[in-house]
């Protein structure tokens, strides 16, 4: 299960699409940059998570297109303990699908 602070880099098929700071542990993931914030749980010991993703304020054109909120629904395919990369779907637009790559900050403090 992928536990720590992450930064993570949001890519499509064509280009990388956002980054943020994520803080993933076993209450859930939460992150944000400085348009959008995330929050969501982490499912089958860590190997899927689910993510709400809102666009807070920023852009004209938003990386994630014109919807207030987006859930995207990743399977984690490899875990280091340097990261971790996943692949999956944004709910709303089934056909777009979005790779995660998400490389350990630091641990988290006990």
């Amino acid at each position: 299960m992928p536990n720590g602070v992450f930064l993570v880099t949001f890519q499509s098929s064509l280009a990388t699409v956002g980054e943020a700071i994520a803080v993933c542990d076993a209450c859930g993931v939460h992150g944000a940059n400085e348009s959008h914030a995330f929050r969501g749980r982490q499912e089958d010991d860590g190997a899927r998570m689910v993510l709400e993703l809102r666009h807070l304020c920023g852009e004209r054109y938003p990386a994630f297109g014109q919807l207030p909120a987006l859930t995207l629904e990743l399977e984690v395919t490899q875990e280091t303990p340097e990261g971790f990369r996943a692949a999956g779907t944004i709910r709303e637009a089934s056909g777009i699908r979005l790779a995660v790559v998400a490389k350990k900050l630091c641990e988290l403090a006990d």
